[in-house]
């Protein structure tokens, strides 16, 4: 019994030691999937400076890093599951490290597991809801805008969908609701998308959005490629506004087909959404973006949505919808 008190004390100074340094990696996430190169982004807290990074692959040192409280590094990894360790030191010898499994791939997109739930062929469902006015789509509320389903020409299934937009600085929206899941995290989106020629004169930014309403927040994760900057944003929903991402994003070559693969996730423990990867026309680029969600406390649903918006120009363009599927778990 006399000893007991110097058992005690002897924890405290070790469990002291080992919190004087923290370690957070913001990315990659916990079982997430990405491309090679890994993009790593992490940061160290400690009462004294930080003196250096290291980070292993399964044992394997991948990445040494500089004498700095935040690294941003890419670095080469193999495909597969891996154990990524990442380490940090501080001036008085202190370290701490975070552990993330991680699935590496080709391309950057999950294979789903068996017991995902895919939602095919959406552009032929029934339901749509659509909105043309400045309080829901944004835009001048001008000119017209309808929807067209189970178009033949063009189709790559017999069955597309046809969007038309028109009127100056005019913002059209259309969405497909598929039903409340408070379990889903990960949402992986496939579609393919034709534009009219007319696309080139009167588009300000063609938009795809993958959606979830859960816990009473919203988390929109809402892409666009807007037309003159030639870039992709993201969209922040606490915030309300588009943040321009560094991906380039082309003036879409028209009268043909395109596909969009758009994997995200959603974090309702911070009530943010992760940008996981973006592969466009096969071209895979990771994007390892978090946004953050809104309380709007709606019922919970998940779905996608589609928004055309006309330049100042104000005449019309179409677009073409088909094959789409989302799949999530």
């Amino acid at each position: 019994m006399k000893r007991l008190p110097l058992l005690i004390l002897a924890f405290s100074c070790v469990s002291s030691t080992s919190f004087a340094i923290t370690v957070t990696v913001a990315s990659p996430a916990q079982n997430s999937y990405f491309s090679a190169p890994l993009h790593l982004l992490a940061s160290a807290q400690s009462q004294n400076p930080i003196t250096g990074w290291v980070a292993y692959s399964d044992s394997v040192i991948v990445y040494k890093g500089p004498a700095t409280a935040n690294i941003d590094a890419w670095f080469p990894i193999t495909l597969g599951t891996h154990q990524l360790v990442v380490r940090a030191w501080d001036s008085q010898g202190a370290y701490a490290s975070q552990t993330v499994q991680i699935n590496v791939v080709s391309d950057g997109l999950p294979t789903p597991p068996h017991n995902a739930i895919i939602f095919d062929k959406i552009q032929q469902r029934g339901g749509w809801g659509s909105c043309h006015d400045p309080g829901c789509a944004g835009g001048s509320g001008q000119g017209t805008y309808w929807m067209a389903q189970y178009q033949t020409t063009p189709s790559l299934s017999g069955s597309s969908t046809e969007f038309y937009n028109s009127g100056v600085w005019a913002n059209a929206l259309w969405w497909q609701k598929l039903g409340g899941n408070d379990v889903t995290r990960n949402f992986l989106w496939d579609f393919y998308f034709y534009l009219d020629s007319n696309y080139n004169v009167s588009a300000q930014a063609i938009e795809f959005d993958p959606f979830h309403f859960v816990g009473a927040y919203n988390y929109m994760m809402g892409t666009q490629c807007d037309y003159w900057l030639q870039i992709w944003d993201t969209w922040d929903g606490a915030a309300g506004q588009w943040l321009h991402t560094n991906i380039p994003c082309p003036h879409f070559s028209t009268n043909t087909w395109h596909h969009i693969q758009l994997y995200t996730q959603t974090i309702p423990s911070t009530h943010q959404y992760r940008y996981v990867t973006l592969v466009v026309d096969g071209k895979s680029t990771p994007m390892n973006l978090v946004r953050n969600a809104i309380y709007l406390n709606w019922a919970s649903n998940l779905g996608v949505q589609w928004q055309l918006d006309v330049n100042a120009k104000g005449s019309g363009y179409h677009e073409w919808v088909d094959n789409v599927k989302l799949t999530i778990w």
